[in-house]
């Protein structure tokens, strides 16, 4: 660690409310690598919804008590690597997933389980890398991690989204005959780039009688949905007999009323998906596949901002506005 500052800035918070009055630039430690584990400096720090529903209080888990540096996702170089990890991924362009969950990715430099970085092609920024882990890793838990989905029916709302869209291009890459639910014609055209079939708006299109019709009357053999408490009517009335279901969120409510046999008749699986909680053989395969459809171009990450640490507060409100198109970023000042 001599060949490293001994103390870093990054942004915490050590109470839960607004970004504004709860988002701090502080000066930290250096962190060192524990075993398994290597020191990333990070170049990019990714915002997901998860980690503005952490800041400010809606997960409703316990705040820890020297703060928390946010952000699960980022990408920058390796610099320094623990006990049981090989020296030569000292210089790797990395990308990570489900850093944490007190000292985050938010920081100019972050530890990480060797295990949860992943390769950057050259071909992208770090930008487009801290836009890649918990977005690309929900989609492949989501879509592909329960086997094949060649010649079968995907579903899924909010096709244009950060985790929608990448659940498009998997289950596109996957051989899938894709519906796309989305809110505009401008998303719907994000949704189509991504590889859909056929796009609904969920606004004006009896989705339901669509996806019926598309298939046949049998339904969709895969729901992916961003938001389980608004589309559980949905999901019950298109998806096929033996089905699943697999929600990543909940948020217009988080203790949606579920209709038991609408399912349960049905013989369908639920999942409730968490990109930072994946078993490891997930984590692993999910990252083989991640970055070699990166590498040919097959997974693009789509950045729509980029804020500066000092502006993180903003970041997180751009987010909780939920109407930007894409991933939002903070640089990590030098």
């Amino acid at each position: 660690m001599a060949a490293h500052p001994e103390r870093m800035p990054a942004v915490r918070y050590t109470a839960f409310g607004p970004a504004a009055t709860t988002l701090e630039l502080v000066d930290l430690p250096v962190p060192a690598p524990g075993h398994g584990e290597l020191l990333v400096e990070v170049k990019a720090s990714g915002v997901n919804p998860h980690d503005t529903k952490k800041r400010s209080g809606w997960l409703g888990v316990p705040l820890p008590e020297g703060g928390v540096v946010p952000h699960s996702d980022g990408a920058g170089v390796v610099v320094a690597v623990g006990d049981g990890v090989p020296a030569s991924r000292i210089g790797e362009r990395v990308f990570l997933v489900g850093v944490g969950p007190e000292n985050g990715t938010c920081a100019r430099y972050a530890v990480a389980p060797a295990t949860n970085a992943f390769p950057l092609p050259a071909t992208l920024s770090f930008e487009q890398g801290a836009s890649v882990g918990i977005p690309a890793f929900t989609g492949y838990f989501a879509v592909l991690h329960a086997g094949p989905v060649a010649g079968r029916t995907v579903l899924i709302h909010g096709g244009a989204g950060c985790v929608g869209r990448c659940a498009v291009e998997l289950a596109r890459y996957g051989g899938a005959r894709v519906i796309a639910t989305v809110s505009s014609p401008h998303k719907g055209a994000i949704a189509r780039d991504a590889g859909a079939h056929h796009v609904l708006d969920y606004r004006n299109d009896d989705v339901a009688g669509a996806v019926a019709e598309i298939t046949g009357g049998r339904g969709a053999d895969l729901v992916v949905d961003v938001d389980f408490g608004a589309n559980c009517a949905v999901d019950a009335a298109t998806v096929a007999e033996n089905g699943r279901v697999a929600s990543y969120s909940s948020t217009s409510d988080r203790t949606p009323t579920l209709d038991y046999y609408a399912f349960a008749l049905k013989g369908v699986t639920l999942h409730f998906v968490q990109g930072g909680k994946m078993p490891p053989e997930v984590r692993r395969e999910g990252g083989r596949l991640i970055a070699a459809l990166l590498r040919d171009g097959r997974l693009v990450p789509d950045v729509a901002s980029v804020h500066t640490m000092r502006a993180a507060p903003a970041a997180h409100e751009e987010m909780e506005g939920g109407r930007t198109i894409g991933n939002i970023v903070v640089a990590i000042d030098p």
